[in-house]
């Protein structure tokens, strides 16, 4: 599915068809958005042939720009070639159900006068700017302004959309930290290792997302004006705060593993101390009653016993257990 912008004549015009790009992308006064939405299904790599003829005729984009395209997973970066520049970003999903991260691949060529992005999943942010500069009036109208402002607002919306998603992450993180507290059992485990697996994936994303989006700054010459590189230095600067929020959350998943373990053992270490408890309370009656029960011919107060010996024992031996728990009580051993 296929979405196209222009902007000629002061006016946005909503064209989906693909028949008139050619003579519009050769009009240097008109500025073009071209959105590819391809599903991930069985019939992808048929659906990216057909668009890979019209890509490498219409803007001369090269076999290795269009077989990294149609790579799944490909790294953050910036390329350039002749007429244009290649920019891999990637779009965060967080599942709070399953509490698995997920990221979407969102490929990015910008000329001097277009803008194309190629997406195999749904964008609900990426849709809902292109319904708004779609409807917006001429005098506001973003695509006035020049292909480098709309590709900063498609950079800006993208890292506006990681902080809902840091959001999401905080409040699951400080859940789990009471959860560990309240209780440590084989499912608060697991959660912690999954997050931490999700969090540490994200870092992995977010990391060369930095350095690419500074070389727009850097590497890109006339293709962005001078006056429209502090919105991207912006954007950078924006990259760099959710890498630090997302490292920050590692250190955190860190240490949570360190306060479960810890947990763990301090409720070993109560329960092996209330076990032996039990077993010191029951070692000198023991020690009493194995005394006295010893099988031999003659031993005292047993065979001159008239009845009582039993019950001074009995005595006795509660006498000595309450003793040690008064004693226990008094170490604030219970």
């Amino acid at each position: 599915m296929q979405q196209v912008l222009i902007w000629r004549n002061d006016r946005i015009e909503a064209d989906d068809s693909l028949q008139n790009l050619a003579d519009t992308i050769q009009d240097s006064k008109a500025v073009t958005w071209l959105d590819l939405y391809i599903p991930d299904t069985q019939n992808v790599q048929n659906d990216l042939a057909k668009y890979r003829e019209f890509l490498a005729q219409e803007f001369q984009l090269t076999d290795l720009i269009l077989d990294t395209i149609a790579e799944e997973r490909e790294r953050s970066k910036l390329v350039q070639q002749r007429n244009y520049f290649y920019l891999i970003v990637h779009s965060f999903e967080f599942n709070l159900q399953e509490e698995t991260a997920q990221v979407h691949k969102l490929d990015i060529i910008f000329g001097h006068n277009y803008l194309i992005t190629i997406h195999r999943a749904p964008l609900p942010w990426l849709d809902q700017l292109i319904a708004e500069t779609r409807n917006d009036q001429p005098d506001d109208n973003i695509m006035g302004k020049g292909m480098a402002r709309m590709l900063h607002l498609v950079l800006d919306t993208l890292v506006d959309s990681y902080f809902s998603i840091l959001d999401t992450l905080d409040d699951t993180i400080n859940d789990m930290e009471d959860s560990i507290v309240e209780k440590s059992d084989n499912t608060v485990q697991a959660r912690v290792f999954r997050m931490k697996r999700a969090v540490a994936y994200l870092r992995r994303v977010v990391s060369p997302q930095i350095e690419a989006v500074n070389a727009l700054v850097t590497r890109t010459n006339g293709f962005i004006p001078r006056e429209d590189e502090p919105y991207f230095a912006d954007v950078h600067d924006h990259l760099i705060r959710v890498f630090e929020v997302l490292d920050s959350s590692r250190d955190l998943m860190s240490s949570m593993v360190d306060v479960y373990l810890t947990t763990i053992s301090n409720r070993q270490n109560e329960i092996m101390k209330q076990l032996a408890i039990i077993a010191t309370i029951f070692l000198p009656i023991t020690f009493i009653t194995g005394v006295f029960g010893q099988n031999f011919a003659h031993s005292p107060q047993v065979e001159h016993d008239l009845g009582y010996n039993f019950w001074i024992v009995l005595i006795f031996m509660g006498i000595v257990t309450i003793a040690q728990l008064l004693y226990f009580r008094y170490r604030k051993w219970l």
